[in-house]
Order: C-alpha cells, then sequence, then structure tokens
C-alpha cells in the first residue's frame, strides 16, 4: 500500500498540469487523491506496530524519529530552495537577507516545494505519537471517535473556506500543515495497528466485488464534488474522507490477493515501499526538469502517458543507485547494498522482513 501511496503521489503531481486540458488527467488526479491521507495512515500503522512492546522514554522516541526526518527534511528544503530560486540567487543584484528570511519562513511552513509539506505534518504527528498511542490503549474508541470529528470539522472548515462559504483567520501558515487536519488518519494507522486481526476480519465479510463498488461510490461522489466545487487541488474536504477509507479497504483486499498470489509481484512493490520516502522525496525535481529540458515534448495524453513513466523509471533508477550509498539515510535514502546481493530467488514472502524490515522502518 505504501508502494502504490507513492505512485499515486507521482500521479497527482504529474497530471496537475493537465487538468484543464486533458480530462484523463482530471480523472486520475482525482482517484490518486488517497494518497497523502493514506500515506498518514500507514505511518501511525508502521509506528504503532513497531513500537507496541517498546519501554523506550519519550525523549528517546523522538531522537530516534527525528533523526530519521529532519535532517532529510532540512537538506531536501535547502536544495529545492535553491532550485525555486536559482535565477535570483544568481542574479547581482540578489537581496541576501530577503532570500534568508523567505526560506526560513519556507522551511517553517514547509512550502519550499510543492510536496515538502507532509513532512511537516509527520513531524507535528511524531511529536504526540506517544500521546495518542497512550490514549488509544487507555480509551480506545473515544480517541478513535474523538480525532474522527477534530479532522472533520477542520476538513469541513478548509472546505467551506475554499467554496466561499466562510472566511477563515490568517495564521500565518497554511491550514493543510496543521496536524489536526491529519490526526485521525494517523490514529486510524495506530488503531489498526493494535486490532490487526479484527480489521481483517471484517474487511473478510465485504467481497471484493462488494468492496469495488462501494469504492466507485465514493470515488464518484469525490469527482463530482472536485468539479462543482473546483476544489479538485485538494485533498482536505469530507468527500476524502470518505474515499480514503474506502480506497483503504479496497486496495487491502487487492493488495492482500496479489501478496499470495503473486510474490514476484509482491517483492516489486516491497522494493518501492522500503524506498517510498526517497521517492517522494525526488520525484518532483524529476517532473521539473523532465518540463525544463523538453519543453514540447509532454503534449496530450500521450504526453502525460510519457512523463508520467520518465519520472517513474528516473526515480526507481535514481533510488535504486542511491540505494548502494551506506550514506543514503541522510537524505531520506535506504541502504540496501547488502540486500542487492542476495540471490533473487531469497526474497520471498516468508523471509522478506528480515531482508527489508529494519530499513522499511525508516518512514
Amino acid at each position: 500500500m505504501r508502494a502504490f501511496c507513492a505512485f499515486s503521489v507521482i500521479v497527482i503531481h504529474v497530471t496537475a498540469g493537465y487538468i484543464d486540458q486533458e480530462s484523463t488527467a482530471y480523472v486520475f488526479n482525482q482517484i490518486a487523491r488517497y494518497a497523502v491521507p493514506l500515506f498518514i495512515l500507514l505511518s501511525g500503522f508502521g509506528l504503532g506496530f513497531s513500537e507496541r512492546k517498546k519501554n523506550t522514554t519519550y525523549l528517546e522516541f523522538l531522537k530516534k524519529r527525528y533523526n530519521k526526518i529532519l535532517l532529510p527534511y532540512f537538506l531536501w528544503s535547502i536544495f529545492y530552495f535553491v532550485f525555486s530560486n536559482r535565477y535570483r540567487i544568481g542574479s547581482t543584484d540578489a537581496d541576501v537577507t530577503e532570500l534568508f528570511s523567505l526560506f526560513i519562513k519556507q522551511l517553517y511552513t514547509g512550502t519550499a516545494y510543492v510536496h515538502l509539506y507532509f513532512l511537516i505534518i509527520m513531524i507535528q504527528l511524531y511529536l504526540v505519537f506517544p500521546v495518542l498511542q497512550k490514549w488509544l490503549i487507555e480509551k480506545r474508541y473515544h480517541t478513535l471517535v474523538g480525532s474522527f470529528f477534530i479532522s472533520l470539522c477542520m476538513h469541513a472548515a478548509i472546505y467551506l473556506h475554499a467554496v466561499g462559504v466562510i472566511v477563515l483567520p490568517s495564521l500565518g501558515v497554511p491550514y493543510v500543515i496543521l496536524s489536526p487536519v491529519w490526526v485521525f488518519y494517523f490514529v486510524l494507522g495506530i488503531y489498526v495497528s493494535m486490532e490487526r486481526e479484527r480489521f481483517i476480519r471484517l474487511t473478510e465479510k465485504i467481497t471484493f466485488a462488494q468492496m469495488t463498488f462501494v469504492w466507485l461510490l465514493t470515488f464518484v461522489l469525490l469527482l463530482l464534488d472536485s468539479k462543482y466545487t473546483n476544489t479538485f487541488a485538494s485533498s482536505t474536504k469530507p468527500s476524502t474522507i470518505l474515499y480514503t477509507l474506502s480506497s483503504l479497504v479496497f486496495l487491502f483486499k487487492g493488495l492482500r490477493y496479489v501478496a499470495y498470489a503473486r510474490p514476484k509481484m509482491s517483492a516489486l512493490f516491497l522494493w518501492y515501499s522500503t524506498h517510498s520516502f526517497f521517492i517522494y522525496l525526488i520525484h518532483p525535481l524529476i517532473i521539473s526538469w523532465l518540463v525544463l529540458a523538453f519543453p514540447y515534448n509532454w503534449r496530450g495524453t500521450i504526453g502525460l502517458l510519457e512523463i508520467f513513466i520518465s519520472t517513474m523509471l528516473l526515480s526507481t533508477l535514481l533510488t535504486y543507485i542511491g540505494s548502494k550509498f551506506k550514506r543514503i539515510h541522510i537524505v531520506g535514502g535506504v541502504y540496501t547494498g547488502n540486500v542487492a546481493r542476495l540471490k533473487s530467488g531469497e526474497i520471498k514472502s516468508g523471509n522478506h522482513e528480515k531482508c527489508y524490515g529494519r530499513e522499511s522502518k525508516n518512514f
């Protein structure tokens, strides 16, 4: 599922420039809208699962987690800031003070580039994870329901502001980076990590055909909502919550079948899942470079398909190359040099956790 989220984020960013011209781009952009919410949910699940039996202190937890996210965020923010402002920085009359102030603002708002806001959200959620986990242990349903209403209210407020019904006060930072907007997904992920068997039993009560029907209904609702309210660029609205929840079960059932029936394909998904953080961080640079280097090569539906495939291939290639360097973790990558030397037959569903388990917890 993490691999699918990585693919879907690329879909969102590739199709963003085509929405006004191509109906296909619009549809696929909306299909992929579960990506960021599910990324957050899966992060909650991963943390809940890995920390379930550990007695680490609050400071030890923060040190371990922030070591894996703060440095990559800072380094990529610098890189994308320089990339976005390369002409201003290279100008002879560049105002250094103004540029520095802009960088600091973009650093704490997560706006140095289009995708970095996600890391600001995760930094906040890491801060409250031990508290949320404790509340879920003591008052499971109260915490789950409470987080749902908090996120629902935040989504509704942002949505009503977007359609002009209300005017939200300016906070100096984008509302979309505030953790209460996303806390339900994070809490739900932790909850599922605690109730894994129950979650599986519940999903088994509905057939894949029935779930496909439910998923299509929620997708059509999202599609119509986005079209008639002109909020297609937003993943923060009530209809997205419904769509994300149906996508969670829909993808879980489908990918669970793949894991058992197609072990080789499952191993491929595992690789993308392990490296999803680095792919997430680098793919916007590849899209921007392709557009700048070949501005007339990406027109129409064929051009859309070509730039998506090119982005996927280049992201995969650079991620694979990066995984051979032991220090790749400082920019969010995962070193798998030793794993790469294993025979392909050794990576199976039964022992892949031994090969990838420790590294895949990086995000």
